[in-house]
């Protein structure tokens, strides 16, 4: 629900922001030897209850308590929607694929925008009219194409850019702001890293058209004529600074170069936000702490999940992701 004062907001996010976890934290968690010494960690540093040892649990919960936390204060709704909407997505692809597969749907996330329960509503009646425009837009399509053949890429790619467009129609009238500039940007770097992945899988420009996302500062035409011209490609990631052109240089040149390509983009992203951390009475304070929140569970899901499955360190070193500290 909408609130009035900003100011609150931030009050609100500053005191939250003193439970943050800093590099030296996750440092020490990386440097655990096994995966029970990593769990005790966790609970050290206060991201689980003593005891906890289902670390993807802990770390759902601590994105939740953020999303719960910056949709109570937040004062414009429709912008810190924008944050929200890749849970709705997620959602929305997992109960399509387990209603055509004839399976019960799990993982659901609590996180979005719109109440599970009315999603499942939703696909279960084949009917979208109380889902934003685009996504009710996009299912349409979808469900029609589904009808004749059932495809789970297919869902992907709609509702992927269904969500890019409903992004887009969100922040209209706000082409100003720092979401603005965030979404248009990641959309472009996304597109990079969809379309490396599209050659890595040995398919043309084509089948890299027809996943692009819409949004991007960069049209989609651009990439696709620079399908297999490497140097324009890195061209296209001028806008975004010297560190992103060397990132991308390295990843169009080699594909096992992508995942670090993906955490200097992620991270790009997340820098934009660094000027306004510690602002009184900005909404890019939410925004920021919304961001750090997502990036600690994230650190936290794959050190984790590496010591599990006994993953090299310098891979795992490789995707952390950068936070605040």
């Amino acid at each position: 629900m909408p609130q009035m004062s900003i100011s609150y907001a931030c009050g609100r996010i500053g005191v939250k922001k003193r439970s943050e976890l800093h590099t030296a934290q996750i440092e020490r968690l990386f440097a655990a030897p096994q995966l029970a010494e990593a769990q005790r960690v966790l609970a050290d540093i206060g991201f689980a209850a003593v005891g906890q040892t289902d670390f993807q649990a802990a770390a759902d919960a601590h994105i939740r308590k953020a999303c719960d936390l910056i949709k109570a204060v937040t004062t414009d709704q429709k912008m810190t929607d924008c944050f929200f909407l890749r849970y709705d997505v997620h959602n929305l692809k997992v109960l399509i694929k387990s209603r055509q597969l004839a399976h019960a749907p799990e993982f659901l996330s609590a996180c979005g925008s719109l109440d599970v329960e009315t999603l499942k509503h939703c696909v279960a009646d084949r009917s979208y009219a109380l889902l934003p425009g685009e996504l009710a837009e996009g299912l349409k399509r979808l469900e029609k194409r589904i009808a004749v053949e059932f495809d789970p890429l297919l869902v992907d790619e709609v509702l992927d850019k269904a969500m890019y467009r409903q992004i887009i129609r969100n922040l209209e009238g706000r082409e100003n702001t720092l979401a603005y500039r965030y979404f248009r940007a990641k959309a472009d770097l996304l597109n990079l890293i969809m379309l490396l992945r599209v050659r890595a899988m040995g398919e043309d420009a084509a089948y890299f058209e027809a996943l692009a996302l819409p949004g991007g500062t960069t049209g989609i035409r651009s990439f696709v004529n620079g399908f297999s011209d490497n140097d324009r490609l890195v061209r296209l990631m001028g806008p975004y600074g010297t560190d992103i052109k060397q990132a991308a240089l390295s990843a169009v040149m080699d594909n096992k170069k992508l995942p670090y390509f993906e955490k200097v983009a992620d991270d790009y992203l997340f820098g934009l936000f660094k000027p306004y951390r510690y602002e009184s009475a900005v909404i890019e304070v939410l925004l920021a702490y919304l961001l750090q929140n997502q990036r600690e569970a994230a650190n936290v899901r794959l050190i984790l999940t590496g010591k599990k499955n006994k993953f090299p360190s310098e891979a795992v070193r490789e995707r952390m992701r950068e936070l605040n500290g």
